[in-house]
């Protein structure tokens, strides 16, 4: 390998360079209006759906407990018709 440094590595390397730095750069620009974007798709999500919203996306804490599912009370059920068991001995014939 050379130990030869020429302008044109230098030129090459410092371009790459100050690519990278301008990929984080727009990252950090666009993500916090990105972000704004997103929230608003949200909010407009959890106006259309009331229900699902609200006990789906929620943050919650690695320390929190989940919440337990509400007890939907039981549909009333018709009664089934049961059979009778009937049961039949034999009687023994001893006098």
């Amino acid at each position: 390998m050379n130990g030869n440094v020429d302008a044109d590595m230098i030129l090459r390397f410092g371009l790459k360079c100050l690519g990278i730095f301008v990929i984080i750069f727009l990252l950090a620009v666009l993500t916090p209006w990105m972000a704004k974007h997103v929230d608003e798709w949200i909010a407009k999500y959890r106006e259309s759906h009331p229900a699902k919203s609200r006990e789906n996306y929620g943050i919650r804490s690695i320390y929190e407990l989940p919440s337990e599912p509400e007890q939907k009370p039981a549909p009333p059920q018709e009664h089934a018709k049961k059979k009778a068991v009937v049961s039949v001995r034999k009687k023994s014939d001893k006098k």
